[in-house]
């Protein structure tokens, strides 16, 4: 609210006086009493005049200065009034997974498996790939079956067996070798064999087996009173079990035998119709 500022009044009151004064200076002629009034009437006036624009001026003013020294008027906006911008959600790339082919083929295996100078038994075993090893593939055996490795246990290569056997890398390209000669067998046939054989639960004829073995294959006879008995047959991958044909001038039929060490075998013949042992060097039935 306004307020008229006192010293404001104390002025326009002194500026009075002073007119007033000046109206009775006593160096101006006399003039008449009419003319006196009209004078003063008209003096007042002029003064009232004055001070209405004076006022006015300073009201003004005032209101000016009170408005600049008001507070701004906070406009409280209502959270709804603004519309949150949503994030934009980042949809991230699929992982891009690169499987990486090894220059060369390399082998491992589900099962440990043997390493060997050549396919299958016959061959001396010089090494073992076993699971959770890699060994680098160099060659495939010509009729297949086998993986020509580097050998992980030593200096050179070996023939690794390949039904547990799993490749990775480019194999078309990979030599075919042909398995290196068979090594002489641990286990041979060839010898004089002192046999025994007959019908289970019944009594055994001892008879004198000549025996020749040639790689696999193995050819022998005995004499059976006049008649001669000749038998021919082929040896397993480890050499230990024979099987093959036996024959006589009158009759013929089946056998197998199997080495229990390297002077001592059991088997069977005509399909276990009789029973046969043998042994050698000295070994017992």
């Amino acid at each position: 609210m306004y307020k008229k500022p006192t010293h404001l009044l104390l002025t326009v009151i002194l500026v009075v006086l002073v007119l007033i004064l000046s109206a009775c200076g006593l160096g101006e002629p006399e003039i008449s009493a009419d003319e006196r009034v009209q004078t003063l009437i008209a003096e007042t006036m002029a003064v009232e005049n004055y001070v209405q624009t004076v006022v006015a001026e300073t009201l003004a003013v005032s209101q000016q200065t009170e408005l600049a020294q008001e507070e701004p008027e906070v406009i409280e906006v209502p959270e709804t009034a603004f519309t949150e911008t949503p994030t934009p959600t980042i949809t991230p790339s699929p992982t891009i997974t690169l499987t990486h082919t090894p220059d060369k083929p390399m082998v491992s295996v589900s099962v440990d498996t043997n390493c060997r100078t050549g396919p299958g038994q016959p061959y001396d075993i010089i090494g073992a790939l076993l699971v959770g090893e890699q060994a680098e593939v160099v060659g495939t055996a010509m009729n297949g079956g086998y993986w020509i490795i580097k050998n992980p246990d030593r200096v050179g290569e070996c023939w690794l067996w390949g039904n547990y056997a799993s490749v990775v890398g480019e194999t078309s390209g990979l030599p075919k070798l042909t398995p290196p000669p068979t090594p002489t067998p641990v286990y041979n046939w060839t010898g004089t064999w002192t046999t025994s054989w007959g019908v289970p639960g019944f009594q055994h004829e001892t008879y004198l087996v000549t025996f020749t073995q040639s790689s696999s294959s193995v050819t022998g006879s005995f004499t059976v009173g006049t008649a001669v008995v000749t038998l021919s047959g082929t040896l397993s991958t480890d050499y230990m079990t024979l099987s093959g044909t036996w024959s006589s001038s009158t009759d013929t039929g089946p056998f197998i035998l199997k080495l229990i060490n390297l002077n001592q075998f059991i088997g069977n013949m005509n399909s276990n119709t009789y029973e046969w042992c043998g042994r050698r060097g000295g070994a017992s039935l």
